[in-house]
């Protein structure tokens, strides 16, 4: 058995009511969804180190279910809870196999620049003391080869930071600091998750004025973010089917590779392939309090 990169606990909120323990898998590579352990899914061999596993655990998952058990049975959480789920969403968008994936692809270029400025150093500072030529092409030669090698096999510390899902303090205080709504479905459709839980449109970040973050917490609720006020920090909402199905949508459109539900849903896997999420903000009419609406939305573009 691997190291869950979504947890167990949190898929359980997914799990097909007929058989516990299990969910319905969706895989957007191909074939017919069916139903997986989840014990055995999510998960890779050796992907933390085991400190990292016991912090995970202990200091991350475990507050953060408890803060999604009370908004899952639409109750308030205090401003600790509140921190601790913010603390969990930062994890999940970096303990994911998407963001290692994504954090790999940036080295090359991340490197071909760190490269360039040295040379540009080395050659302004050679014509400033008019160095030996050879010195310095002797000097250019090595910084070559540092960058063959470091392109063959990047640093040990960089491969650290990548594989690390402790997120930034910005980050933190971006998602602390959104108005929640805690949207509430009623079906047909409810809401999927993935082995990319945590959704947000990186074209906006998570500070900007149009930011948005969707993190399904059950079938039946989904956290939304967004820097919309909403006369308070936590707001229920009841979810028109078209809020459902764009929550939807962006999960699909980020999935690496696993989508999950509590039953076989081929509407999933049409949507699966396809990477088209909508970069247009959910424009949220303001509810007159904080108890759960039970007028439906509308949803402007």
């Amino acid at each position: 058995m691997g190291h869950h990169f979504v947890p167990q606990r949190y898929l359980r909120n997914f799990e097909s009511p007929s058989r516990p323990g299990f969910i319905w898998l969706h895989d957007k590579r191909g074939g017919p969804a069916r139903h997986a352990r989840i014990a055995q899914v999510a998960q890779a061999k050796a992907f933390y180190s085991t400190e990292t596993e016991v912090v995970l655990s202990r200091d991350v998952e475990a507050p953060a279910n408890a803060a999604i058990r009370k908004l899952t049975s639409n109750t308030v959480i205090t401003p600790v809870e509140r921190l601790q789920l913010a603390d969990d969403v930062g994890v999940m968008l970096k303990r994911i196999p998407a963001r290692r994936r994504r954090s790999a692809e940036m080295i090359p270029g991340v490197l071909a620049d760190v490269v360039s400025n040295v040379r540009e150093e080395l050659k302004t500072i050679a014509n400033a003391i008019q160095a030996d030529p050879e010195l310095l092409a002797r000097r250019l030669r090595e910084v070559d080869a540092a960058e063959s090698k470091f392109a063959r096999q990047p640093p040990p510390e960089v491969l650290d930071q990548i594989r690390e899902p402790w997120p930034s303090e910005a980050m933190l205080r971006a998602l602390f600091g959104m108005t929640w709504r805690v949207l509430v479905s009623d079906g047909p459709q409810h809401f999927i998750t993935t082995d990319n839980p945590a959704f947000f449109f990186r074209a906006y970040g998570l500070a900007g004025e149009e930011a948005e973050l969707s993190f399904p917490l059950s079938t039946s609720h989904a956290l939304h973010g967004s820097w919309q006020a909403a006369g308070s920090d936590l707001v229920f909402l009841r979810a028109t089917q078209a809020i459902v199905k764009e929550i939807n949508r962006r999960l699909a459109s980020e999935t690496e590779r696993l989508a999950f539900y509590h039953e076989r849903a081929p509407w999933l896997l049409t949507i699966l392939p396809k990477k088209e999420p909508y970069l247009s903000v959910i424009r949220w009419p303001e509810p007159p309090n904080n108890r759960l609406q039970r007028t439906a939305l509308t949803r402007h573009r």
